[in-house]
């Protein structure tokens, strides 16, 4: 019964208008899914890798989504208080018996300028391409058993397979990022007060988006953000609060959440072998659908970070509570435990 109803959940997001993009719970190690202004706008240059798994309590086959992204600034040693932006966000998704699967690349590129030695704001337009398809002849119907017997040689009765199986379509989008860094980061005074926050308008042409070759078309989607890093006067303590805000066609998705930050050591500021490293470890609630609890380990330049979903929604009785595991790499530089500005943090 799992399985079918799992069948039916991602059958109906496939050829239907109403199927949402793909989501990673740890957005703040997936910038340029939220927002293409993201891309060079905290790092000289960054690199992540995302893994996640969905309801694999329910089937083996469910959803399984691999994320790569680069981002770089560019003329920023020449310009100095602005720059050019770049980068490229890749992500493959793949559920279900039917091997459904979504392909996309988008490029991002735009401007950031520092406004004074705190604000800095800036956007980026994203353009790419993304091709869906699907394998019917792994799927069976209700129509293909006949007196108690199966035959995959039975009609279907599925006007789908009058159709194509893949398709393909262009895709735009656009965002911008305001910052506000003040105070030092790793010292004593630990006194760092950042935010950030942005908005991004994805699927801008509303390209066609159905199996069956209808006028169906993909929804615009809204995403609004806003991040903060709050450092505790004198300690090694901070706190990360942030939100998500997503909204496509008739589905909405809020998610907020917070990390609690420990430096866990400083970088040496005379040999460079003692790297500096941080730990977060904090919980975020898709609202109606999942309690995330997650955990980020930061060593230099590189952060690790982990986080499983917990179904809350009606599905979980079906997924036992059990969501999806999801990790994520990231590697940034400059180092930023090497610089006491606020201004290096994302």
């Amino acid at each position: 019964m799992k399985k079918y109803l799992l069948s039916g959940i991602m059958l109906l997001s496939g050829l239907s208008v109403f199927g949402q993009d793909i989501h990673l719970s740890q957005y703040n190690l997936s910038p340029l899914i939220i927002n293409p202004a993201q891309a060079g706008a905290y790092r000289n240059l960054e690199a992540i890798a995302n893994y996640k798994t969905q309801w694999t309590s329910i089937s083996p086959n469910a959803y399984k989504t691999i994320n790569f992204s680069f981002d770089a600034r560019l003329l920023q040693k020449k310009w100095k208080t602005h720059w050019l932006a770049a980068g490229v966000d890749i992500f493959s998704d793949k559920a279900g018996d039917g091997n459904m699967k979504t392909t996309q690349g988008l490029f991002s590129f735009g401007y950031h300028t520092q406004l004074d030695d705190k604000n800095t704001l800036g956007g980026c337009l994203e353009a790419g391409f993304a091709s869906r398809g699907i394998d019917y002849s792994n799927l069976t119907w209700d129509e293909q058993y006949q007196n108690g017997a199966y035959s995959a040689t039975n009609a279907t009765g599925e006007s789908a397979f009058q159709s194509s199986n893949k398709f393909g379509y262009p895709d735009l989008g656009l965002g911008v990022v305001y910052q506000f860094n003040k105070g030092q980061m790793y010292s004593t005074a630990n006194d760092m007060f950042i935010i950030h926050t942005g908005f991004a308008i994805h699927h801008l042409n509303t390209p066609k988006y159905s199996f069956y070759g209808s006028d169906e078309n993909l929804f615009m989607k809204m995403v609004g953000h806003a991040d903060a890093l709050i450092g505790i006067k004198n300690t090694n303590f901070a706190l990360v609060p942030d939100l998500l805000y997503m909204k496509q066609g008739p589905s909405a998705e809020f998610t907020p959440g917070m990390y609690f930050r420990y430096t866990l050591r400083e970088e040496s500021k005379f040999t460079g072998y003692v790297k500096g490293a941080s730990i977060l470890v904090g919980t975020h609630m898709r609202v109606k659908d999942a309690f995330i609890p997650s955990i980020q380990l930061e060593i230099a330049e590189y952060t690790i970070g982990f986080s499983y979903d917990m179904n809350v929604s009606g599905l979980k009785s079906a997924t036992s509570g059990k969501g999806g595991f999801e990790i994520s790499l990231r590697y940034g530089n400059p180092n930023p435990f090497l610089y006491k500005s606020a201004a290096s943090f994302q």
